[in-house]
């Protein structure tokens, strides 16, 4: 019979772990509790490891090692450290993760005081250094609980993960013969929770973080699933059915079950999209899930219930879905599934939030290294809890807030809190945020903080050779003198002449000082344009694009597409800092964009007038952007617009583009592939109608004009088949500047292009066109209607026949192109500037650092 020696042990499988063990050893050794052992159970592992542990425990004795002949998986791994196990109390770590120092202080004191199982919390650290799934302890328990009798009110789930945080009793796991999964491809430590959860009796769970997972690209964390690592999951699910009838508990079974349902199709749904997993995975997969709800009669136990509420076991409800769809393909009953579902969840999810006040899962996702700000998120109803943000001891106040609002019921309203906070001036004060009283999980120093976000260096061994390249070529004295602090300046791939290119000129005659680069296809209409004037170009896509884009320190776009902030493949160069990203904006926004605009990581965002910053920043606006971020600058184009021309007899024509009309994209670019019905669209129609009819004819030749139709981008490579009549010039980008034509146009016709407001910049007439209603138009475009009204904020009379359409524009020829009231107040009125200094309040904004304490014209900004 064993002897207990010592008060803990620790019980660490380790395969191939050399890079992480010197780490792991290190913080088990910063341990405030002395009196453990670390077993650690080599699994056969082929690199260094093996001389690392033994080196380590000739030094230090409480590190035991214990060598296997093969690999045979975690999961035996561990049951061999329980069988070894010397401590009073046993827990479970993984040599890649981390355990702070008063990891297993905390949990063996409240052993002792409680003589209770111990769960703590853990927090999640991403590979960039993002804090995730911070978990808290449960609001709804006692201090000492039975799980069984707890579950109801706040889940199965949270005593059935995060094995890590555990501290067992020796003897009860070896008395009840309680072992992790053995011949699992994941799972074996839930299959040991599943096995033990209706043994505990007494649970203590306290509210400190003891674990931090790290979750590495490379890790069995983010592996790539096959239908046997779903298998075992729900081979969990069989298990505890099994477990829970044998007591009577058949409705926690039913909860767990729900929730896997819940969580592994959609999973397994984002593996198809990424082309890891296939139809016949599919059908596996949902075969599996069928088996488990038919061997323990979920459906004759559920659906009634499900019927009357889905929101009772939506999981269960997504599998009925599932098994009922007349799909014939697999992968659409689970794309047909998650569509379903979304909508359920997240009225789950609001309910809960309204039930409780406010979401104790706390969000911090974004340090601003620069001006030193932490971006912390939580989600509230209707009412904003009391919030107080320690230094220590010391009270503050955000740096910037916000309430964000996220969704509008009859009854309630969700809001989500954005605040920016400084850290701590003093190395060893922590930064604390208590929320209605409670502590949340942000209890940190600054330089634990600034750790966390802070790039982690790559073992680049095994990528590909290009990649390898690459990183290597960014190292060289030449690419660093070339590109080192650069700023990186691009509109789109395929064309410049936007605001990046307007902004990059002004740069240069004005700050040569700044490594200032264009980036552009060399195949583009502007490329030799730019090159004769002097642009330093660079191929967007070659290699020098790659190494430039991972040496600038400001990213400059008039653009937000993903192939602009992410033109590399993360996983290999996340170790390499992110340049700021100033996103200069296309035009002024003036519809509800957030859930595009939400999805891209913007550091400065820049807007011309206040309507359009308070739609976005404002409180109660949509959108993640704040004052922190907004600038209202004006547009860097709006500078060229104001300088003098000779105007010319021009009506410009620009319908704005359609989202449902553009050809598919694989996101890598500006190109698209072709939509074969575009000439046959109603868009299409409704301008050819406009341009063919006599009227509009009579009006140009009786007024000396001509007419312009200059094609969005998007639609610019059908523009020589639009069958417009011989009259109409059509123009594109590729013909010439959109500004310069704007410059010497005198009337504009549109429907709902923001470009209107560059008419309105230079006082000259508009005239909407809209011949579909408002809301088709947004429909289409997948957004939200916004703040601008057209009929009470235009900048010209909107339309909606012919007939008005050609009654306005006689008025406006008769004018010659002058703009006249109400419009022309309307324009003075809108913009917060009408100068030739946009370019220089940009720059501004880019060049001067956000104090720590916010900037004092935020509010004014707005």
């Amino acid at each position: 019979m064993l002897t207990l020696m010592t008060a803990v042990t620790v019980v660490v499988p380790v395969y191939n772990a050399e890079m992480w063990i010197p780490r792991f050893i290190d913080c088990m050794q910063r341990q405030v509790f002395k009196d453990f052992e670390v077993l650690m159970i080599d699994d056969g592992s082929t690199d260094n490891s093996v001389a690392l542990m033994l080196n380590i425990a000739s030094i230090d004795s409480r590190f035991k090692i214990i060598q296997l002949p093969d690999n045979r998986g975690c999961g035996e791994a561990r049951n061999i450290g329980i069988a070894s196990a010397k401590g009073e109390t046993l827990c479970f770590a993984d040599p890649d993760d981390f355990l702070p120092e008063n990891s297993l202080e905390v949990r063996y004191a409240a052993y002792k005081k409680h003589r209770a199982v111990v769960r703590a919390c853990h927090h999640e650290v991403m590979d960039d250094g993002t804090i995730r799934n911070m978990e808290t302890r449960p609001s709804a328990l006692p201090e000492i609980c039975s799980p069984v009798e707890v579950a109801s009110r706040v889940g199965v789930n949270p005593f059935l993960c995060a094995h890590w945080t555990w501290l067992w009793p020796t003897s009860l796991l070896r008395k009840n013969g309680i072992l992790n999964g053995e011949n699992m491809r994941t799972g074996e430590d839930i299959y040991l929770l599943a096995r033990v959860f209706f043994l505990i009796n007494r649970v203590v769970w306290i509210d400190d973080v003891v674990y931090y997972w790290i979750k590495r690209t490379d890790s069995l964390s983010t592996t790539m699933y096959t239908p046997e690592h779903y298998g075992n999951y729900f081979a969990i699910c069989d298990i505890f059915y099994k477990e829970a009838t044998k007591r009577d508990q058949v409705a926690l079974a039913d909860m767990f079950f729900n929730e896997y349902l819940l969580t592994y199709p959609g999973h397994l749904l984002m593996q198809i999209s990424q082309g890891k997993s296939t139809e016949q995975d599919a059908r596996e997969v949902i075969r599996q899930m069928a088996q488990v709800a038919h061997d323990h009669g979920v459906f004759a136990r559920c659906l009634e219930v499900i019927k009357k509420n889905p929101l009772r076991y939506p999981g269960i409800h997504r599998l009925h879905h599932i098994l009922t769809s007349n799909a014939p393909s697999a992968i659409q009953r689970l794309a047909d599934s998650q569509a379903s579902l979304a909508p359920l969840m997240r009225e789950v999810q609001y309910r809960a939030i309204r039930a409780q006040g406010w979401s104790q899962e706390l969000v911090i996702d974004k340090f601003d290294t620069e001006s030193e700000l932490l971006r912390v998120r939580y989600m509230f109803c209707d009412n904003r809890p009391t919030e107080v943000i320690l230094w220590g001891d010391d009270e503050r106040t955000p740096a910037y807030a916000k309430n964000r609002t996220v969704h509008v019921d009859n009854h309630f309203t969700i809001f989500e809190r954005i605040l920016w906070l400084a850290l701590p001036s003093e190395a060893g004060a922590q930064l604390r945020l208590l929320i209605a009283g409670q502590e949340t999980s942000l209890h940190h120093t600054g330089p634990e903080i600034r750790a966390a976000f802070a790039p982690r260096p790559l073992d680049d061994t095994h990528f590909p050779p290009d990649v390898r390249a690459l990183r290597r070529l960014v190292t060289s004295p030449v690419i660093q003198r070339k590109f080192k602090d650069a700023w990186l300046f691009i509109d789109r791939d395929t064309e410049a002449d936007d605001n990046a290119e307007h902004l990059y000129r002004w740069v240069r005659r004005e700050h040569p000082e700044v490594n200032a680069w264009f980036v552009l296809n060399q195949d583009s209409h502007d490329w030799e344009r730019l090159e004769q004037e002097g642009f330093r170009l660079i191929a967007h896509g070659s290699v020098e694009h790659g190494a430039l884009f991972l040496l600038s320190r400001k990213l400059i776009s008039s653009q937000r597409d993903r192939y602009i902030f992410a033109p590399l493949e993360e996983q290999y160069f996340r170790d390499f800092p992110k340049p700021q990203f100033i996103c200069l904006a296309h035009g002024v926004i003036k519809d509800d964009m957030s859930p595009w605009l939400n999805t891209v990581p913007c550091d400065i965002f820049i807007s011309s007038t206040h309507d359009e910053a308070r739609s976005i920043s404002g409180d109660g606006s949509p959108y993640l952007i704040t004052a922190k971020e907004q600038r209202v600058t004006g547009l860097a184009r709006h500078d060229r617009l104001l300088q003098p021309c000779k105007k010319e007899n021009i009506l410009f024509v620009m319908p704005t583009w359609r989202a449902d009309l553009v050809g598919k994209w694989d996101g890598k670019g500006q190109r698209r592939e072709r939509n074969p019905n575009f000439l046959s669209s109603s868009y299409i129609a409704t301008w050819k109608d406009v341009l063919e009819d006599p009227r509009l004819k009579s009006l140009l030749e009786r007024y000396g004009y001509q007419v312009v139709f200059f094609s969005h981008p998007g639609f610019s490579d059908y523009l020589e088949e639009m069958p417009f009549p011989s009259f109409v010039q059509k123009l594109s980008k590729s013909h010439g500047s959109v500004g310069e034509t704007l410059r010497i146009s005198k009337i504009m016709i549109t429907d709902f292009s923001s470009v209107a407001f560059d008419m309105a910049y230079m006082h000259k007439p508009v005239i909407y066109y809209q011949h579909e209603e408002k809301a088709a138009y947004i429909k289409s475009q997948a957004w939200a209607s916004g703040y601008f009204n057209y009929h009470e904020m235009g900048f010209g009379p909107v339309c909606h026949d012919k007939q008005t359409l050609f009654a306005h524009l006689e008025e406006a020829l008769k004018a010659d192109g002058q703009m006249q009231p109400p419009y022309l107040q309307r324009a003075e009125k809108t913009f917060a500037y009408h100068d030739a200094g946009c370019c220089q309040r940009i720059f501004e904004a880019i060049t001067v650092k956000v104090p720590p304490q916010g900037r004092p014209d935020a509010a004014m900004s707005l």
